[in-house]
């Protein structure tokens, strides 16, 4: 993920670099929209803040929708070399994360279109029992972190695979619609905006997606918040 992530930013220091007056204070203190635009004028500061602060959020986006950590990489790279592409035509008409995920939404919905005619990908459940690999990825952002520190790692690996199983489950689009709104919290305004539907038709959608899901993580209800 790294080396890519790394093609992504000489692929950056490619593009004309031009002058732009900076707004005050530490590029660490920016809002989102503000290093967007300043990325757009050729700051490469402003767009490693951007991987740096997003990097996480998009992979464990992509990997829930695709299952599969490998492609969740691919897919996160191509986000951010989309972001890269299309710096110089940016406008911050909505949240930074809400354009962000949209190019997500978009480019996860080619792969599920490339998946479509191709065998499916095999369940890697095993990865998840093991923690010592340091890389720090960990779609389970919500499981409560006083719990995770008592209980053992084979009883995180079980709820991991038991949500990644659970997700399988429901539909693309309802599931799109519940990690956006659950895992990524996206507003339900944000998530219309990203997913391109009325307001009603996002929620419709989360409401159905916990109903199905329910079943499948009684267990866990402990666990999650």
């Amino acid at each position: 993920m790294a080396e890519g992530l790394g093609n992504v930013v000489a692929l950056r220091r490619k593009s004309p670099l031009r002058v732009v007056e900076p707004p005050s204070g530490a590029v660490s203190e920016w809002a989102d929209e503000a290093l967007m635009l300043a990325h757009g004028e050729g700051s490469e500061e402003a767009y490693a803040e951007l991987v740096r602060r997003h990097q996480r959020g998009v992979l464990n986006f992509t990997y829930r929708m695709v299952q599969n950590r490998h492609i969740a990489e691919e897919l996160t790279q191509e986000v951010f070399i989309a972001l890269v592409k299309n710096a110089g035509r940016y406008e911050p008409r909505a949240k930074f994360t809400t354009y962000l995920y949209t190019i997500a939404s978009n480019i996860i919905s080619k792969e599920w279109a490339r998946q479509k005619r191709r065998p499916k990908f095999f369940s890697l459940s095993a990865w998840w029992s093991s923690r010592d690999e340091g890389d720090g990825f960990d779609p389970l952002d919500h499981i409560r972190d006083e719990r995770a520190d008592v209980e053992q790692s084979f009883v995180r690996g079980e709820i991991s695979e038991a949500i990644n199983q659970a997700l399988r489950h429901i539909p693309e689009h309802q599931r799109e619609a519940f990690v956006l709104h659950r895992f990524q919290e996206l507003s339900y305004d944000e998530v219309a905006s990203v997913l391109d539907v009325p307001v009603g038709t996002v929620k419709s959608r989360v409401v159905r997606a916990e109903r199905a899901l329910r079943p499948h993580l009684e267990k866990y209800r402990e666990y999650m918040t």
